[in-house]
Order: structure tokens, then C-alpha cells, then sequence
């Protein structure tokens, strides 16, 4: 897009970053843009076969930022770890204020807790993750801990009980 972008004044945009890079993108967006706010949640990765609480972005490979179309549209281009700002047809997206003001209002204690999804006994529910990936069962129960689950694999002809992290398991389809 050429630097002939014309726009009403300071706004709040959408910008997609380059992976893994929000946070380098956001660091220098500060420097120019009148605002940068990336959102972060906390989530629950497995390293080294252990589940460890991480600090990562709300939406994987994008932030907002408010800044002056006319003035401002090329360097935010332009900035480290930026990719492109989105945009809808041939103009960027603005994103309404209400909207950034809420997702601020969420993450004003810090980053945003998203709770893990209860499935309720006898539910049918997808395997999201791992050997067994894109398989349906039957949820049977919580384990110790809210971080296992026990769900039946109907396989070989019966069912299996499979024992798997809470987080490789979902709603059926």
C-alpha cells in the first residue's frame, strides 16, 4: 500500500505481527504510535513433561494499536516484528474504541484467565491433540488434579479408557 493513505485522525487499528513477535512489535510501536496495547492471557503449556503457567498473547499475532493514518501508516509498517495492518477491502480496519476500552477493562488485573472447559459425564467430546488426535469418545470423568481427564475410545472394537491432559480434549464437532 502506498505511503497516499488517507485517514480521519488518530485511531485504534489491527495489526498482525510476525510469529512470535508481538511482543518485540508492541515495544516499538510505543515509540511512535500514540498507543500499543497487546493483550495477554495466561495459559498452561506442557515443557519437558510437566505443565508450566505462561504469559502469552490473547490473540496469537496481533495487537492494537492508535495511531494517525496520514502520519503514522508507514512506520507502523515498517516497525520490527510488524507484519501488515489489516485491513478490510482497501482500508485499514479501524477497530472501535468500545472494543479496545473492554479488552483493557479485562486485562486491568493482569492477564486474562480463560477457564478450561467442563464436560460433563457421558458427553461426547473430540481429542484436539496428540497420538489420538481428531478421535471421539465418551468424557468420563476429571482426575486428580484439573489438568487430566479420562475419556472412552470406542477402539478395536470395545472401549478404551484413555487417560490424557485437559487440554487435548474438546467439544465434538
Amino acid at each position: 500500500m502506498a505511503a497516499s493513505i488517507s485517514g480521519g485522525g488518530t485511531q485504534w487499528y489491527l495489526v498482525r505481527t510476525k510469529a512470535g513477535e508481538e511482543r518485540r512489535a508492541n515495544a516499538h510501536l510505543i515509540l511512535f504510535a500514540a498507543e500499543s496495547f497487546l493483550p495477554l492471557m495466561k495459559a498452561r503449556v506442557r515443557r519437558y513433561s510437566k505443565l508450566v503457567e505462561v504469559i502469552v498473547p490473547l490473540f496469537a499475532c496481533y495487537l492494537f494499536a492508535m495511531f494517525d493514518l496520514e502520519r503514522e501508516y508507514n512506520h507502523v509498517r515498517h516497525t520490527s516484528g510488524v507484519q501488515y495492518v489489516v485491513q478490510y477491502g482497501d482500508r485499514p480496519a479501524v477497530v472501535p474504541e468500545r472494543i479496545v476500552q473492554e479488552l483493557k477493562a479485562r486485562c486491568a488485573g493482569g492477564p486474562i484467565e480463560l477457564p478450561r472447559q467442563k464436560f460433563i459425564a457421558g458427553e461426547t467430546v473430540r481429542v484436539v491433540g496428540g497420538p489420538f488426535r481428531d478421535f471421539e469418545g465418551i468424557f468420563e470423568r476429571d482426575l486428580s488434579g484439573s489438568e487430566r481427564v479420562a475419556i472412552l475410545l470406542a477402539m478395536l472394537g470395545g472401549d478404551t479408557r484413555v487417560v490424557l491432559p485437559a487440554s487435548m480434549v474438546g467439544p465434538a464437532a
